[in-house]
């Protein structure tokens, strides 16, 4: 009891010294004795302790009370400013840069410390013994960097501020790469990604491999490979070195119109150069896919030049590339499947290579079902091949082609009326853009100088259309013009000289009484917007002097034809206006091709393509075809192709250039979610007017019995 009653008198002091640590009161009691006169142990010991660890915790409670930390932003900034302004006037600089620009000698002060800290270059360089002792230091082995450049990327090492434009870039690049300015370089990388375009992409390639700008260099790439056949036209291509050409030729996405024309080009790099260049055109001739020209080209151009004729393994190849043309494969490759392997290789084009598509797009089907699903008759192996889904429901709408895209507009469908969607070949995708201003279909929709025009049209509750609308492809916005003379319904257009767009269509010849319609020609002159009644459309080719040839027929007026644009003066093609038009070009057509309605009519080259329609028989009923004919224009007869896929009618078509990388195979796209949805609402309905077709029947039968 006596040793329990002590050690609770001390755990009461120790209390109390925690109690009162805060006053300054200390408690000391001395319990050497308890009641019975034993010493309490260790007592004073504990109380010390005690009285220590109060007294750091007083000292930590003040410090975290009362401290509070301070950043300041700005300091930073102005003691750059303040040291670059210190550069400016030579105030405590131990450091002189010495360069070369031009042929004139340039100096720059600065700070050692400064200098060292912003870059590593200048840290390992001024660490060495000599740079160390001397207050000067010569920048030398690199090209003319001007001293606007230099002051500007020493400026930046002070104050992390700089002005990069088209005109300077190259030079900070360059510096940035050679103190080792990791941002700055990255910062000049992203500037160039910005303005990368076709004119330059070659010249930033090269920028971007110099300085290991792995995404700049990429970026390039891809922007060669796409207009690989408009960059090898640039002056800059016979400046570039061999390597950097033979890398390109061997890449099979690389765009080009043909291997034709990758062999001009190499012909015209050699050329430029002969005595250094004729040594590399063997292995560049070589990298050519000789099979995909054809024989005549082989022997009449190829053979022929004497860079070739010169050159013993050269012309092995160009005979090896015309046997692959006389061999028919199928036997070969019973014979050697080695040997097939290596033909079919050959004669493969390469995947970005732009192969001759007509494309074929909208319409409806036999059952009137819409078709989004858009075809394209593969010209060079003779078939048919799918391409991607429309958004939207068109037939009866117009089509247009510009340098880059495909656009249709327009439609029978109310829903979809004022829709306007465009493709582009390059990337094998369609988008929507802006609508048109009215709801309508069986317009022109022509294309001048990379603008559309939308002339007339048809309304579901109107009797036409006289307005003109010009739809600016780079602001993606339409205008109003002023109307056109005439309702103009079934409209067709021709340009000329990329200014004046001659129309034939069909107006009423009184609105009120509504007597019928009769055909006019006009001449729309896109600068002045005026417009001027001409005999016919100007007889160019055989494309013109069709649609003349049925001008007045059901045929032509419930066909869609795709605009067709000719480089020529428009004096040139006023004298072509004729009445009398000769029917020679339909001498070899089929006589019931004649007789249908809602074709799709287009051209290339000299050659038209009329593709499916529809026939009334006797019943009323409107059978739609899949039948597709071409008129060769060199032959100057008629031939059937390959039917489509599946009938369709009031589709149009245009021909376009397609990469061979979206044809090679079997493609298949899924169809769009809204038209997904409504082509099951379209279902269903159809399910429940059987059924009920089917209950009426029924009911009738009982009836009778």
């Amino acid at each position: 009891m006596v040793v329990s009653f002590s050690f609770f008198i001390h755990q009461l002091c120790v209390f109390c010294l925690w109690t009162f640590s805060s006053n300054k009161h200390l408690l000391v009691l001395d319990m050497a004795t308890a009641a019975d006169g034993d010493p309490v142990p260790n007592s004073s010991g504990v109380v010390a302790e005690v009285e220590e660890e109060v007294e750091e915790e007083e000292e930590e409670t003040v410090t975290d009370d009362e401290a509070d930390e301070f950043t300041c932003c700005a300091h930073c900034a102005e003691l750059a400013q303040r040291q670059n302004e210190q550069r400016k006037a030579g105030q405590f600089c131990d450091l002189t840069l010495v360069f070369v620009s031009g042929e004139r000698l340039h100096s720059l002060s600065a700070h050692r410390s400064v200098l060292s800290a912003a870059s590593l270059y200048f840290c390992q360089l001024l660490s060495e013994e000599d740079a160390a002792s001397s207050g000067t230091l010569e920048l030398r082995g690199w090209s003319s960097v001007g001293p606007d450049t230099m002051e500007a990327v020493v400026e930046f090492m002070y104050t992390g501020q700089i002005c990069v434009t088209r005109a300077n870039v190259h030079q900070v690049l360059e510096l940035a790469h050679r103190f080792l300015l990791a941002h700055l370089k990255t910062f000049c990388g992203e500037f160039l990604m910005k303005r990368l375009t076709q004119t330059n992409c070659v010249l930033v390639h090269g920028l971007a491999l110099s300085y290991s700008l792995d995404q700049l260099a990429d970026g390039a790439t891809t922007l060669i490979r796409r207009n690989f056949h408009k960059v090898i036209h640039s002056k800059e291509f016979c400046s570039l070195p061999f390597q950097m050409i033979r890398d390109w030729l061997s890449d099979s996405e690389i765009a080009v119109s043909s291997e034709g024309e990758l062999f001009e080009v190499i012909v015209r790099w050699v050329s430029s150069s002969l005595d250094e260049r004729e040594k590399h055109f063997e292995e560049m001739f070589g990298l050519l896919r000789l099979a995909q020209l054809t024989p005549a080209y082989l022997t009449r151009v190829v053979r022929k030049e004497s860079l070739v004729s010169n050159n013993a393994a050269c012309r092995q190849l160009v005979t090896n590339a015309l046997e692959v043309h006389a061999i028919s494969l199928e036997n070969l490759k019973l014979c050697d499947v080695g040997l097939y392997a290596s033909y079919i290789m050959k004669t493969k084009p390469r995947f970005g290579q732009s192969m001759d598509i007509i494309m074929v797009v909208g319409g409806v089907s036999e059952n009137g079902e819409h078709l989004s699903e858009c075809i394209g008759y593969f010209v060079a192996e003779d078939r048919w091949v799918n391409l991607p889904h429309i958004h939207n429901h068109h037939d009866g709408h117009a089509i247009a082609v510009t340098d880059n895209y495909v656009y249709v507009a327009g439609s029978m469908e109310p829903g979809f009326a004022k829709a306007v969607e465009r493709y582009d070949p390059s990337n094998n995708t369609w988008e929507s853009v802006s609508s048109l201003s009215a709801r309508k279909h069986c317009f022109g929709l022509a294309c001048v100088q990379n603008a559309l025009y939308s002339i007339g049209g048809h309304g579901n509750f109107t009797p036409g259309f006289k307005d003109v609308d010009v739809y600016k492809t780079e602001q993606d916005v339409w205008y109003s013009l002023g109307p056109a003379p005439h309702i103009l319904r079934d409209v067709k257009t021709v340009v000329i000289e990329g200014r004046f767009v001659y129309v034939m269509a069909r107006t009423p010849i009184d609105i009120e009484e509504d007597e019928g319609l009769r055909t006019v020609t006009l001449c729309f002159d896109t600068q002045t917007n005026r417009w001027q009644e001409v005999a016919s459309l100007p007889l160019m080719d055989s494309y013109c002097t069709f649609q003349m040839a049925l001008a007045c027929s059901n045929f032509y007026n419930s066909a869609s034809f795709c605009p067709k644009s000719y480089d020529v003066t428009n004096e040139v093609a006023l004298q072509k206006i004729s009445a009398s038009v000769s029917e020679d070009i339909l001498d070899s057509l089929p006589p019931e091709v004649i007789t249908l309605e809602g074709a799709s009519i287009c051209f290339l080259g000299e050659d038209i393509f009329v593709i499916g329609g529809w026939k009334s028989n006797s019943s009323m009923e409107k059978q739609c075809r899949k039948e597709a004919y071409r008129y060769c224009a060199e032959r100057k007869r008629w031939m059937l192709l390959p039917p489509m896929p599946q009938p369709r009618c009031r589709a149009t078509a245009c021909h376009i250039c397609v990469p061979y990388r979206y044809l090679h195979g079997d493609q298949h796209y899924p169809m769009p979610h809204n038209l997904s949805r409504q082509r099951d609402r379209f279902q269903h309905l159809q399910f429940l007017h059987r059924r009920t077709l089917t209950l009426r029947r029924q009911l009738q039968s009982q009836i009778e019995c």
